[in-house]
């Protein structure tokens, strides 16, 4: 009785439960590109062996001992995306402005006659979700072809409806039995898109006829990763300081994806297709860092690594599909609405670890010029897969291994140059992402000027950046590929405050 009331209680509210990870929640999540202070931002966040900046904290956390003042920061964040799509050689450009909180730290000094400490927070946005973009092209490719994937060797009465059932409740139970896969085959099912073949059981052709689709994807994305470090940090005899970060991860993501299909042959009973899927993420997660900082008269090198971060994740996802039909001459539209959030099961991913090594060399009152390598083992990535005993993750994580890079590489150099009480600044970043199959980088320019008050400083920062990468339509079945060239402007303020 106490089952049937749950499962009663599932269908009125339109909620199921069920377990599924993906190869892209990982590609998401471990891409990532520093931002900042202003100063952080316009010197490419090549801080690893300076220290002296409220975001440095997070690169290497011996920078906060590098501080004289106790000091207080926060920074305001303009930009300017423009995305150029490339679809079976169709380009498409999408623009959109968002404004932001970038960071905000704060760094305590305690000195004496004899030691120095340090104790410091800062959050920095480890990596920005906000995407929005829309194009179409031609395809000899259509999305029967992910329905079938999915519905290979299942039993078309499980994609039935029957009397005294209804499309949520089938929808739910094939989620809360099996998985995201048979609700995926039983979406294409009873749209119509996908049939029985009658004398081979549990196998599907399409309902559909082309030779060439008009297709349009459309993708809303929003959230961003954020570390919030708690740091401690001291030095000896000012030659070696030492610092400890423990880093909380806080991670939301929201994605909005709607895909049309349209031109099918004059004969084919299919005349339109219409996806649309909604994804809402939240993680948490914890890694902690330590650093060094070595002194020889004007030059400094840094060091630092952060251990592999350990994240858990709750995520929902709600579909809806519709087909216009041609049914005895007539035009008739189907919806299928589940009218059902699916609520996934906790997950768990660990990322890998970083190892970070820096140069720079301080030009006395005048300036200073610092270099940033860091190296990420991206293929050490990993779903919790209960020591090998849930198959599927097992066999994600296979798939990780091999198709992850074993070493990325990121580099950020960066400089100021100092006229009175203004700074000049300019930098450079490449960050290599983690999919070794597909190209995927980050790679910008920056420039900046800070004004300093005595007490109080403002930074301002202008960068541009681009982050190209390959994506497939569909991770299973559709899977044709689409290039986004992003280039993004960003203008950011920092109003730092001696304390």
């Amino acid at each position: 009785m106490v089952i049937r009331l749950i499962l009663k209680l599932y269908l009125i509210f339109g909620i199921s439960l069920i377990y599924s990870q993906t190869y892209e929640d990982v590609l998401r999540y471990n891409s990532y590109n520093y931002e900042g202070t202003s100063r952080f931002n316009s010197m490419g966040g090549a801080f690893g062996a300076l220290g002296g900046d409220l975001s440095a904290i997070s690169l290497n956390p011996a920078g906060s001992s590098i501080f004289l003042e106790s000091e207080f920061g926060v920074t305001l964040n303009y930009k300017n995306n423009e995305v150029i799509n490339n679809f079976n050689n169709n380009q498409s450009i999408s623009k959109e402005d968002l404004v932001s909180f970038n960071q905000v730290g704060l760094v305590l000094v305690y000195e004496n006659r004899k030691s120095k400490f340090s104790f410091g927070y800062n959050m920095n946005r480890f990596n920005d979700f906000n995407d929005s973009f829309m194009f179409s092209g031609k395809n000899n490719n259509g999305i029967d072809k992910y329905f079938l994937y999915y519905a290979d060797g299942l039993s078309s009465s499980d994609l039935s409806v029957f009397d005294g059932e209804s499309i949520q409740s089938v929808y739910k139970f094939l989620g809360d039995s099996y998985g995201y896969g048979d609700q995926q085959a039983f979406l294409g099912y009873q749209s119509y898109l996908i049939n029985e073949v009658d004398e081979l059981p549990n196998n599907y052709i399409s309902n559909t006829l082309y030779t060439s689709l008009n297709q349009l994807l459309s993708i809303d994305r929003k959230g961003d990763h954020l570390v919030h470090s708690l740091n401690f940090s001291t030095f000896y005899n000012d030659y070696l300081y030492l610092g400890l970060n423990f880093n909380f991860h806080s991670i939301t993501f929201e994605e909005y994806k709607f895909f049309k299909e349209s031109n099918y042959s004059n004969n084919s009973p299919i005349k339109r297709v219409q996806f649309e899927e909604n994804l809402f993420s939240l993680g948490e997660g914890f890694s902690i860092q330590f650093g060094s900082l070595l002194k020889f008269n004007n030059l400094r090198i840094g060091l630092s690594y952060t251990t592999p971060s350990f994240l858990k994740f709750d995520e929902e996802t709600s579909q809806y599909i519709e087909s216009d039909i041609l049914e005895d001459d007539n035009l008739k539209t189907i919806s299928v609405d589940p009218n059902t959030i699916n609520l996934f099961e906790e997950y768990r991913l660990t990322l890998p670890s970083k190892s970070m090594f820096s140069l720079a060399y301080i030009f006395g009152s005048k300036g200073l010029i610092s270099f940033d390598y860091e190296l990420t083992k991206f293929n050490n990535s990993k779903f919790d897969d209960n020591n090998g005993r849930d198959s599927y993750l097992k066999s994600m994580n296979t798939k990780i291994k091999n198709n992850f890079k074993g070493l990325s590489k990121s580099m950020r150099i960066g400089g100021e140059y100092r006229v009175k009480n203004y700074t000049l600044r300019s930098g450079y970043f490449l960050y290599e992402g983690p999919d070794s199959s597909i190209d995927n980088e980050i790679s910008g320019l920056s420039v900046g000027l800070g004004i300093n008050y005595g007490y109080f400083n403002i930074d301002l920062s202008l960068a541009k950046s681009n982050n190209y990468y390959d994506n497939r339509l569909y991770n299973r079945g559709l899977t044709s590929s689409y290039s986004i060239d992003k280039d993004v402007i960003t203008f950011s303020t920092t109003f730092t405050m001696k304390l």
